[in-house]
C-alpha cells in the first residue's frame, strides 16, 4: 500500500471518529493538522494505527459499525418535533415502552428510552427532550470573590462556606441578586499541593477545606471537643495575606476527623441524618476510599499496582475515610443552608477538566482519554497552551447516556441559580493535545454539541437556573448561535473589549458582563498599565477607583444581562487569583482580600457604589418569575 493511500485512509478515519483536519487559528489563517497528530488523537481514542495495515483495518471498523448501526446512541428531540437523527423507515417504534410518536408535542421534557424493532434485531437510544421554552433571565448583578480569599468571623486562615454565606447576605444588602465564586470542588489538599479550582480531584464532591469548622462541629454534637476547640491555626496563619494551604489543612483536618469520630459514636437524630445521606450517595463510599489510599501511598493512581477504580490492598485507613464522608455531608449541609436560606442565590462555575489523578478519572477511566487539553498558539500564548488534564472520551459519553455529564451538572445546579460552563467551546470541540507531543501539535476533536446542550437545558430547566458560557477568545460562530438558541449568556469581559476609540464598549448579545476574570490583571493594576494610557486619557479618569465607577456605571445602564463585581476590584487590589502559564509555584489562588466581610459591609462608600449600581437591576425573584421565551 502506498503512502499516499495510508495518508488517505487516516485522513478519512479521522473524520469518521470527530478528527477536524484543520482549523483556522487565531490570525485567521488555516492550520491543517499533521499526520502525527492526526495518529495520536485516534490513538487517544482507542484507534490502532501503527502502521498501514493497522490503520486500514481501522478504517474498516469504522465504516462497518457507521453501515450496520441502526440507531444513534443518542438523539434529541428538537423543538419543531424533528430529530437529531434519522430512524429506519420500518420498524416498531415505542418510547418508554409505549407505542409514541417521537414528533409527539406530548414527550415531556427529559430523558427517555426509544427503542427501534425490526423482525430480526432490536436497538436502543437515548432520546433527548429540551425545553420547549426557556426562562429569559432577570437583570441581575452578581457579587464575586473566590471562597478561599474571604475573611470572615472564624477564619482558619482560608474562606468557609459560612463567609459564602455572609457575602450572599451582602450581596443582598448592596441589592444584589447573586454572589458568585470560582468552582468549589474538591482539590488535594496533601503534597504535591494543587489548588486549583479549575483542575479538582472531582466534578462530584466538594472542597473539604471549605467547611466552617463550627457550624461542622454543630452538626456532629462535637462543640466541646478539645481536637476542635485547640486545632485553629496560628493568628500569623489566619492574618496572612496568602492561604497556607499546608497549614490550614492540617489544622481543619484534626478539627474536623474529631467531627467525624463524634457523629459516628453518637446516635439519634444526627446520626439517622448522616446515614440517609450516605444512603443517597452510594459514590461517596468509593471516594472516600480513594481518597484515604492516595494519602496512603503518597502517589497518583497511575503508579498505583492496582488496575484502575481499585485502590491497594491496605491502602485504606478507615478513620481517614470515615473523615471524608464526614466532611462531605458537612459541606453539603452548609450549601444546602444558603441555598435555601433568604439572602442573595449562588453563581457557580463548572470547571470543564479534572485532575488527571483525580477521583473521576480513577473511577471512570473509559470516559478519558489519554491525551491533554489545551489551546492551540495564539496572540497570548505563541506555543499554545496545555491545561493539564485529560479530555472526556466523545464516543464513550454518548455510549454510557452521558451519565458522567448530567451528574456533574446536577452536582452544582443544587445549590446555584446561576451557574458558568467553563470553556463551553468544549460542548462542541476540544483540543487535544496528544500524548508526548507540545501544544503546538493539538487538534481540535468534535463532540455531539446538540446533545451536550439539549442536556444542559434540560437540568437548567429542572432546575429553574440560567446557564452562562465562558465563550471567550476564539470561539466558532456556530457554538455562539447555539448558545443564543439555547438561551445560555455570553460572556463579555471589559478588558477584552475597550479601546481608546471606544473607551465604554457594551456587549452585543445576551451576556454576564465582568471587567476581568481570574486570569487577568486586577482592574488597578490593568487601569494603571501605560500600555492602557490612551484610554485612561479616552475615559478621562486617571485615578482606579474613579475610573472603576465610571466603567461600572457604564455597564449598569448597558444592556448585559448579568454584571459581575469582583470584590477585590472594590478593594482596589492589584494581585490576580492566578497567573496564565503558571502553576502552585507561582502563589495562584492564595490571595485573601485584605478586609473583613463585616468591615465590607459597614464601608458606606462601597454601600453607596453598590446600592447605586443595583438600583437598575433589581434583584431576583428567587421563586422564579422570569418571563418565558420561546425558543428558535
Amino acid at each position: 500500500m502506498s503512502a499516499a493511500t495510508t495518508r488517505r485512509e487516516l485522513r478519512e478515519l479521522a473524520k469518521l471518529s470527530g478528527v477536524q483536519l484543520r482549523y483556522t487559528g487565531n490570525d485567521g489563517k488555516p492550520v491543517t493538522a499533521s499526520v502525527e497528530s492526526l495518529a495520536g488523537a485516534l490513538t487517544a481514542l482507542g484507534h490502532a494505527v501503527g502502521d498501514a495495515a493497522a490503520i486500514s483495518a481501522s478504517l474498516a471498523a469504522a465504516r462497518h459499525r457507521r453501515q450496520t448501526q441502526l440507531l444513534e446512541p443518542v438523539i434529541v428531540r428538537r423543538p419543531d418535533g424533528s430529530l437529531s437523527s434519522a430512524l429506519p423507515e420500518s420498524g416498531l417504534v415505542e418510547i418508554d415502552g409505549a407505542r409514541v410518536d417521537p414528533s409527539s408535542p406530548g414527550l415531556t421534557t427529559g430523558y427517555h428510552r426509544l427503542t427501534v424493532t425490526l423482525p430480526r434485531r432490536s436497538e436502543q437510544a437515548l432520546l433527548l427532550v429540551p425545553p420547549s421554552k426557556r426562562r429569559a433571565p432577570t437583570r441581575q448583578l452578581v457579587v464575586n470573590a473566590p471562597v478561599y480569599a474571604l475573611r470572615g468571623h472564624h477564619d482558619w486562615g482560608i474562606g468557609s462556606y459560612a463567609d459564602l454565606a455572609q457575602l450572599a447576605e451582602l450581596a443582598q444588602r448592596w441589592g444584589a441578586g447573586l454572589a458568585g465564586t470560582l468552582p468549589l470542588f474538591a482539590t488535594f489538599t496533601r503534597t504535591p499541593i494543587d489548588p486549583s479550582p479549575y483542575v479538582p480531584v472531582s466534578r462530584m464532591f466538594w472542597n473539604e477545606l471549605y467547611v466552617d469548622v463550627p457550624s461542622a462541629a454543630r452538626l456532629a454534637g462535637a462543640d466541646r471537643a478539645t481536637e476542635v476547640t485547640q486545632a485553629r491555626p496560628p493568628t500569623k496563619v489566619r492574618a496572612g495575606e496568602r492561604v497556607d494551604y499546608e497549614k490550614v489543612a492540617r489544622a481543619k483536618r484534626r478539627a474536623l476527623q474529631a467531627c467525624a469520630a463524634a457523629i459516628h459514636s453518637t446516635g439519634g437524630a444526627r446520626r439517622d441524618d448522616f446515614e440517609r445521606f450516605l444512603a443517597d450517595h452510594p459514590e461517596l463510599g468509593r471516594y472516600a476510599e480513594f481518597r484515604s489510599a492516595h494519602e496512603h501511598t503518597g502517589t497518583g493512581w497511575r503508579r498505583w499496582a492496582s488496575p484502575p477504580g481499585a485502590v491497594p490492598d491496605g491502602s485504606v485507613d478507615p478513620e481517614a475515610a470515615q473523615y471524608y464522608r464526614f466532611v462531605q455531608y458537612a459541606a453539603s449541609t452548609q450549601l444546602a443552608a444558603i441555598a435555601d436560606g433568604p439572602a442573595a442565590g449562588l453563581y457557580l462555575d463548572l470547571p470543564v477538566g479534572v485532575h488527571p489523578d483525580g477521583f473521576d478519572t480513577w473511577s471512570h477511566p473509559e470516559l478519558f482519554a489519554d491525551a491533554e487539553v489545551g489551546a492551540p498558539p495564539d496572540a497570548l500564548a505563541a506555543d499554545g497552551q496545555a491545561w493539564g488534564f485529560p479530555p472526556l472520551h466523545p464516543e464513550e459519553l454518548r455510549r454510557c447516556g452521558y451519565s458522567y455529564f448530567i451528574a456533574a451538572l446536577r452536582q452544582v445546579l443544587r445549590f446555584a441559580r446561576a451557574i458558568r460552563l467553563d470553556h463551553i467551546l468544549g460542548l462542541q470541540r476540544l483540543y487535544w493535545i496528544p500524548a508526548g507531543a507540545d501544544a503546538r501539535s493539538g487538534v481540535y476533536v468534535r463532540y455531539a454539541e446538540e446533545e451536550l446542550l439539549a442536556i444542559v437545558a434540560i437540568e437548567a430547566d429542572r432546575a429553574g437556573a440560567t446557564i452562562v458560557g465562558e465563550d471567550l477568545g476564539t470561539v466558532s460562530p456556530t457554538i455562539r448561535r447555539a448558545m443564543d438558541r439555547g438561551g445560555i449568556l455570553h460572556s463579555f469581559v471589559y478588558q477584552f473589549e475597550a479601546s481608546a476609540k471606544t473607551p465604554l464598549p457594551q456587549p452585543r448579545q445576551p451576556s454576564a458582563a465582568s471587567l476581568g476574570s481570574h486570569d487577568l490583571p486586577r482592574f488597578a493594576a490593568y487601569w494603571s498599565d501605560p500600555a492602557q494610557r490612551d484610554l485612561v486619557a479616552a475615559v478621562g479618569e486617571t485615578e482606579p477607583a474613579r475610573a472603576l465607577a465610571v466603567c461600572l456605571d457604564s455597564l449598569t445602564e448597558g444592556p448585559a444581562d448579568y454584571l459581575l463585581v469582583d470584590v477585590a476590584d472594590l478593594e482596589g487590589e492589584t494581585e490576580p487569583d492566578n497567573r496564565p502559564g503558571t502553576g502552585p509555584e507561582a502563589g495562584n489562588w492564595r490571595r485573601r482580600l485584605p478586609r473583613t466581610i463585616d468591615e465590607l459591609a459597614d464601608d458606606d462608600g462601597l454601600h453607596r457604589l453598590m446600592k447605586g449600581l443595583t438600583a437598575a437591576r433589581p434583584a431576583e425573584d428567587r421563586r422564579g418569575t422570569d418571563e418565558e421565551v420561546s425558543v428558535p
